[in-house]
């Protein structure tokens, strides 16, 4: 049985098909009026809209519940050629002519009936396993952080996740998403870090053919691509300043304009944020727009580390390891794994899980000791309070020359900073007080001796 929207400024074909759906077993509802998308999404797994609605054009609702996840088909008395290929284009599922023939109709429905079942099954499935994420070890400070996060989603407000790099704001940020009123929607994810500062404003609003050199098609940017859904802007800290002042009209306003477009375009995504910098301070510094700041926190959320959570640490490694589906750990390697220092957070966690599990010499299951011996081969030394014990970036009675052993620790130091910033140099140069392509030269250098050594 599927859920059937129809909507037609006739009355009277409106009570007939509503009959028609329901004597076929389908819940049917007939409006003379659209509603708003917002209303309808995740309520009826397919609308039937007329073309020519009362003093309306159909083509303008039709453009606004495909942008939202609405599946829609349209409906004509005169659905000639032209107007099809218009309505598919705009994102009809398909295109009815009245009188409809019901051997179509239930084609299209049945259609739409699978795919809805599909994307309830998938969304089902992906917000079981995003519960089971946040929520593993049960610990108090993330507990509360998720039953925030639960408010803040059934609003349309910003969202902005501040916390440090591998605490688990991308896994919150889609807890949100799934968790709003938005859930049928995309979820459309980038990073503001990873994007050329040249290239950043068409990524965002996109471009039309022959804007600039090199932009040989159109090109919709992710605001459009989140339309009815939510834009996640990871490492938001990053954006060009000459970006921020647009990013705040364009989620202020809901209009934005593609580069070398001659009108604007809107798009109502919904926005969450992440950053691992303090946003605070860079505005005080003049570094980020404080307008587009506090825009953006309408609903901060502090992502703690892992530090904060250290109870979770043994739940977190079994839950790790179940996913990879291999052996467990034994009691005395969660002893030792939930003693670790993890600069990383979580995301160092889960690599020490993995890479264990992958490393370690068979057993039932994985002891202290096979974890230690990973463990010590690995970036840094394993911080494990008790005891003292842990390990080394290299082995410090291997006999090396000097001037060998300080490359090596250099090396090994910078890529750590490289790692603990996400991966960016840019991020781990201002750490170290060096100017970025000055330490992308030095890593350059020393590993070409690495190289050169082998």
């Amino acid at each position: 049985m599927a859920r059937v929207l129809a909507i037609d400024d006739d009355p009277s074909y409106l009570e007939s098909m509503t009959d028609y759906l329901r004597l076929k077993g389908h819940e049917a509802a007939g409006v003379t009026s659209p509603p708003e998308p917002g209303a309808i999404t995740g309520t009826y797994d397919i609308v039937l809209l007329d073309i020519a609605l009362d003093g309306e054009s159909g083509f303008d609702w039709l453009e606004r519940y495909a942008a939202a996840g609405v599946p829609t088909a349209m409906v004509s008395g005169l659905a000639d050629a032209r107007t099809a290929v218009r309505a598919v284009k705009a994102g009809a599922v398909d295109v009815l002519e009245k009188p409809v023939d019901p051997e179509r109709l239930e084609v299209v429905i049945a259609m739409a009936e699978e795919k809805a079942a599909l994307a309830r099954s998938d969304r089902a499935g992906r917000d079981a396993w995003l519960a089971e994420h946040l929520y593993v070890g049960g610990s108090e400070a993330m507990r509360s952080l998720v039953e925030v996060a639960e408010r803040g989603a059934a609003t349309s407000l910003c969202v902005l996740l501040h916390g440090p790099s591998g605490s688990g704001k991308d896994p919150l940020a889609r807890w949100i998403h799934f968790r709003s009123r938005r859930s049928a929607g995309p979820f459309v994810a980038v990073n503001c870090a990873s994007i050329p500062a040249d290239l950043a404003e068409s990524e965002l609003f996109g471009h039309r053919r022959g804007s600039f050199t090199g932009a040989d098609r159109d090109r919709a940017g992710c605001f459009a691509e989140a339309a009815g859904g939510t834009l996640f802007l990871d490492e938001v800290g990053e954006l060009p300043p000459a970006l921020q002042p647009k990013l705040l009209r364009a989620i202020e306003s809901g209009e934005f304009r593609p580069l070398g477009a001659d009108s604007p375009r809107r798009s109502d995504a919904r926005i969450v944020a992440a950053t691992n910098r303090d946003l605070k301070a860079e505005a005080a510094k003049g570094a980020f727009r404080e307008d587009l700041l506090y825009r953006l926190a309408q609903i901060p959320l502090a992502v703690p580390p892992i530090s904060a959570r250290v109870d979770d640490i043994p739940a977190l490694a079994r839950f790790f390891a179940g996913r990879l589906g291999g052996r467990g750990f034994s009691d005395d390697a969660l002893e030792y794994l939930g003693r670790r220092d993890y600069p990383g957070n979580v995301r160092e966690l889960r690599n020490l899980v993995e890479r264990a599990l992958a490393l370690a010499p068979e057993a039932a299951e994985v002891d202290a000791s096979a974890v230690r011996a990973v463990d010590e081969t690995g970036w840094k030394p394993a911080k494990v309070g008790q005891n003292g014990e842990g390990g080394r970036a290299f082995p410090l009675d291997q006999a090396l020359p000097l001037k060998e052993a300080k490359r090596r620790m250099e090396l090994a130091y910078i890529e750590r900073q490289v790692e603990l910033a996400g991966g960016s140099v840019s991020r781990a140069a201002e750490r170290l007080g060096v100017l970025p392509n000055n330490l992308s030269r030095r890593i350059g250098e020393l590993r070409e001796t690495d190289s050169r050594a082998d």
